[in-house]
């Protein structure tokens, strides 16, 4: 791993280019083994017998992993602001984020498919376990995924800004087990307030809108 340092704002390049650590390789197939799992196993059909066996075996490797130590990742959060983060903490961080994480086994796998200084887009296929009504996303998943999306637009334009109000519109429902679109733009910008917009799509079918303000640290506005 290479020991060049990065800061804020080169935390996308870094990320993309660097090689991914043999560690993280392996974190990798482990989130995404758990991620099938919890798909294939929500509200699947099976008798008794296999429940146990399957509770069983599961609990014995809850057993065997047992309660190993974590990094904090503060420190290097705190190293990314001051320009001496290594790729190494950019992959303790950015690695488990909640929205697209590859090594956060609960995250949305969003494959993010353009990103700039004019806005963002990504795709992703939400199965089960993230069902609200039947056959459609739950709403909470939806303003998870918009508040990732919204955000990620202030990176992609070499901005800072954490959410400050976030307002959604539910317009039709977004359908489970089918790719959707989720893209952003910042609008405009008032002192510390960044004006961002967006949206979920599926095919050509606008299900989902938002907008909210977000806001630069005190010490950048």
């Amino acid at each position: 791993m290479s020991e060049k340092t990065f800061g804020p704002f080169e935390l996308r390049k870094a990320y993309t280019t660097e090689p991914v650590p043999a560690d993280f390789q392996q974190r990798r197939r482990i989130s995404a083994a758990m991620h099938t799992l919890s798909e294939r196993l929500i509200r699947a059909e099976a008798d008794e017998a296999t429940l146990q066996q399957w509770a069983e075996r599961l609990e014995a490797l809850v057993e065997t992993v047992g309660e190993p130590e974590r990094r904090d990742t503060r420190a290097a959060n705190r190293k990314l602001f001051t320009g001496a983060a290594t790729a190494e903490d950019i992959f303790h961080m950015m690695d488990y984020d909640p929205v697209g994480g590859p090594s956060n086994p609960v995250a949305p796998q969003v494959e993010w498919l353009h990103e700039d200084q004019n806005g963002i887009e990504g795709a992703v296929r939400l199965g089960l376990q993230y069902q609200g009504p039947p056959g459609r996303v739950h709403g909470g998943v939806i303003a998870w995924l918009l508040d990732a999306a919204l955000s990620r637009t202030l990176h992609a334009a070499f901005r800072l800004g954490v959410t400050g109000t976030l307002n959604i519109r539910y317009l039709a429902s977004t359908p489970i087990e089918d790719t959707i679109h989720c893209r952003a733009h910042i609008t405009g910008q008032e002192g510390r307030k960044i004006f961002v917009e967006g949206g979920i799509w599926h095919g050509d079918t606008q299900t989902v809108s938002a907008e909210g303000i977000w806001l630069t640290p005190k010490s950048l506005g």
